[in-house]
């Protein structure tokens, strides 16, 4: 998996989290109706959210003065179910927006898009951008892209990054401290990014560090793998000949 195609001169290649934009749109058009008192309903016009993504896609590649593009897209799952088969549980009764499945479908023939069995779509995204950050940028409001040493746009925050891999890696140690609880999985009770941050400067940042600090809570450094490895999205190293390599704390 590569970037290929001719590349247009100082032209950067965006990947978008389709996931994202397509949640989006879909809640954004949906629209509740009052018929009686007691009935109302929901309904959406697909391509009043069709056109929501066409003009955010556009918009982005003005942003970024480019035309290569991709819109990246998660499977129904992914090696994380594996790993921890409660991952996002906490999502399963939340009800998704409606028509996103035919709105995923409909960008996917109206845009060049991606999507990768096995990973979710900021797996690829990393990827991707891992392979070649000098000429890449990766758009998507999830916070979890700071674990990234790539260049970075929040879309949410309109804010652009462009992340070193110290920077990401101890962003990384921080998120294996705090876990994610929009995700479903418990990293250290009571512990946020400022309390991770005083307890990596305090104990090391570094692998070792990381275990002193879950064993000093009564966790193990099996606990600590599992929330490491469930929060790192994957870089260029961890996808050959079409497998996935699970991260592997660094050995000095």
């Amino acid at each position: 998996m590569g970037l290929t195609g001719q590349k247009h001169t100082n032209m950067k290649t965006l990947f978008l989290d389709g996931d994202m934009l397509a949640y989006r749109a879909a809640f954004s058009n949906e629209v509740e109706t009052k018929w009686e008192d007691a009935v109302w309903t929901l309904h959406t016009d697909i391509n009043a959210s069709l056109a929501y993504c066409d003009d955010f896609i556009e918009s982005m590649c003005k942003k970024f003065n480019t035309e290569d593009y991709f819109v990246v897209f998660s499977p129904k799952t992914n090696f994380r179910y594996d790993l921890f088969p409660a991952y996002k549980g906490n999502r399963k009764n939340k009800r998704k927006p409606l028509a996103l499945s035919e709105i995923i479908k409909q960008v996917c023939k109206r845009h060049t898009f991606m999507l990768q069995d096995g990973m979710e779509a900021d797996d690829l995204i990393g990827i991707m951008c891992t392979q070649d950050p000098k000429n890449t940028v990766a758009l998507s409001g999830d916070k979890d892209f700071a674990t990234l040493p790539i260049t970075w746009y929040n879309f949410l925050r309109d804010e652009l990054l462009t992340l070193t891999e110290e920077e990401a890696n101890k962003n990384h140690l921080i998120q294996t401290l705090m876990g994610d609880a929009t995700d479903g999985y418990q990293g250290l009770k009571g512990v946020g990014p400022k309390t991770a941050v005083k307890l990596l400067d305090k104990h090391g940042w570094d692998w070792e560090g990381v275990v002193k600090i879950y064993e000093s809570k009564d966790m193990t450094e099996e606990d600590a793998l599992l929330t490491a490895r469930l929060a790192y999205i994957l870089r260029k190293e961890n996808f050959k000949d079409g497998k996935i390599i699970l991260w592997q704390p660094p050995t000095k």
